[in-house]
Parts: structure tokens; sequence; C-alpha cells
């Protein structure tokens, strides 16, 4: 398989998870378990294991950690796992650092448009006051899961953080 059809592929991936997060708030466990089997088998196959398996180790890891705190949800944390396994450590780690620039970007929008910017801060100050009292877990009203917060979905960003990475290694 040529870098090209790879690529072609990874950026198929994550447009596809893009519009399920955007339209359903989900990303499948189906699609990203294929993802991950599909990205180490690729890298696999190019002599790159490691760094695809490192980098998917390591989207589980920083994922479950956001998720343990309230942050992103369980589809999230499977996408960046994926991500990892199909681009390697260093297409991922641009990737994530421009989804993480984008997913803030959206958030800000959101926060103005909606004039909430006054809450958002108080909010803020509410998690940081219940991280440190009751330590690194989900604040129990102001987190991804419930409804009513301003979110924005991870999936799109990851997207575009994907696309960036490709484009440009």
């Amino acid at each position: 398989m040529s870098e090209n059809l790879w690529h072609a592929f990874v950026i198929a991936f994550a447009v596809t998870c893009a519009i399920g997060d955007a339209r359903w708030r989900k990303i499948p466990r189906a699609f990203t378990t294929c993802g991950v089997i599909a990205g180490l088998g690729f890298h696999f196959w190019k002599g790159d294991l490691a760094s695809a398996a490192a980098a998917s180790f390591l989207g589980f890891a920083v994922g479950l950690a956001f998720f343990q705190l309230g942050a992103i949800g369980g589809g999230d944390v499977k996408l960046m796992a994926a991500l990892g396994a199909l681009l390697g450590m260093e297409a991922w780690l641009v990737a994530m650092q421009i989804a993480v620039f984008v997913a803030a970007t959206m958030a800000v929008v959101q926060i103005f448009v909606r004039g909430a910017w006054r809450q958002t801060l108080r909010n803020m100050g509410e998690i940081v006051h219940a991280l440190g009292t009751q330590g690194l877990k989900a604040h129990p009203v102001l987190n991804v899961r419930n409804a009513a917060m301003v979110r924005a979905p991870f999936g799109v960003a990851a997207a575009f953080g994907t696309l960036f990475a490709v484009v440009t290694l």
C-alpha cells in the first residue's frame, strides 16, 4: 500500500469520526477498534510498529486521564488511541497539538456566541477548587456527561489535527 493511499485512508477515518461525533455525539467502539487494528497492521508491515504501538498506548493513557477528570468522553479516548496507531508517534503528537488548539478555539467561540463567558470563568474556578479539595476526579456536575454544559465535539478537532499532520509531515 502506498503512503498516499494510507494517508487518504487515515483522513477518511478521521473525517468519518468527526461527522459521527458532530452529528450523534458518538464515536463507535467498533470503528475505533478497527482503526487500531488497521494502524498497527500497517505500521507492522511498514516496519514502524513500535512507534504506532507507543502512540496508541500514549493516546489511550492520556485520554483515560482526561476521561477520569470528566473532560472528554469514552469515544474520544478510543479515538486518540486509534489515531496513535494510524499515525505513529511523530504525526500523532502533531495531530493532537493541533486538535487541542482547535477544540479550545471551538469552545471559546461557543462560549462567546452563547454569552456564557462569565459563567464559564466561575465554572473554571469551581473545577480548580474541586480538584484541589477532592483530588483528580471529575466534578460531580461540571463534566462532559452533563448535557447542559457547553461542549465541542473532539472528533472534529481531531480530524483537523490529523489532516494537518498528514499534509505537513
